[in-house]
């Protein structure tokens, strides 16, 4: 594993011209101490220290600064999602810091290295498996975990990119399709309050198209998996 400058803050490191990944070490080292049980000061969760951070692995706004639907506004389909280039670019830090085995994502004390393979570009292999470039379901779940930021009152994040990645991790570990099956879950939710809300019937076929879409997608995403799974090396 390539080794990294230790800094004691922060700004230390920030006016030291530190790198994207030598700060995102900083971030994951506090968090690191913080679980251990240590006594830690979340200084980079500062609103100019998520700039800075943004920032430095080539996000253009400082997303502590911004609501949930400024970061992630509705797409075509009436779904939150974080604009692709960004995503890409948080995709691409949590990716080299498991590389870099800063990130170690488990289950049952077993690693899984190749837990966002779903999402890296298709065609190319990370942790020895094959990568699938579903990007959009990794800008939807992004976009999802900022409900632990700023939003709603239960501020956890400060929409910090890579907590919220983090976040996200956390629950690929327990299902890579974690989001896909989300997306049903919460569209069915909406289509059901329209329901209750005598919602006109033109309105309502709008919401039965994104549920079937949504089927559709997990359908397929499974239908990948279980025919990945019966492919012997």
């Amino acid at each position: 594993m390539q080794k990294f400058a230790k800094f004691a803050k922060f700004a230390d490191a920030v006016a030291a011209r530190a790198d994207a990944d030598t700060l995102a070490h900083y971030v994951v080292d506090a968090v690191s101490a913080f679980t251990d049980g240590k006594d830690v000061t979340f200084d980079f969760l500062a609103r100019g220290s998520v700039g800075t951070f943004c920032k430095s692995i080539g996000l253009k706004r400082n997303w502590a600064e911004l609501s949930l639907e400024e970061i992630a506004p509705l797409d075509e389909r009436d779904i939150n999602v974080v604009p692709l280039g960004e995503a890409a670019h948080v995709l691409a830090l949590m990716k080299a810091l498991i590389r870099d085995h800063y990130l170690t994502p488990s289950e049952y004390d077993r690693a899984k290295r190749a837990i966002l393979n779903d999402f890296l570009p298709r065609g190319a292999r990370f942790a020895n498996q094959k990568t699938c470039g579903y990007l959009w379901e990794f800008a939807y779940a992004l976009a999802v975990e900022l409900e632990h930021g700023r939003e709603r009152g239960q501020n956890i994040t400060m929409n910090h990119p890579l907590l919220t990645g983090m976040v996200v991790l956390a629950h690929l570990a327990e299902d890579r399709l974690y989001y896909a099956r989300l997306l049903v879950m919460e569209t069915e939710g909406e289509l059901f309050n329209a329901q209750l809300k005598d919602t006109p019937p033109s309105k309502l076929r709008a919401g039965l198209e994104k549920l079937s879409w949504a089927q559709q997608r997990l359908g397929a995403r499974k239908d990948e998996k279980l025919a990945a799974a019966r492919i012997t090396p």
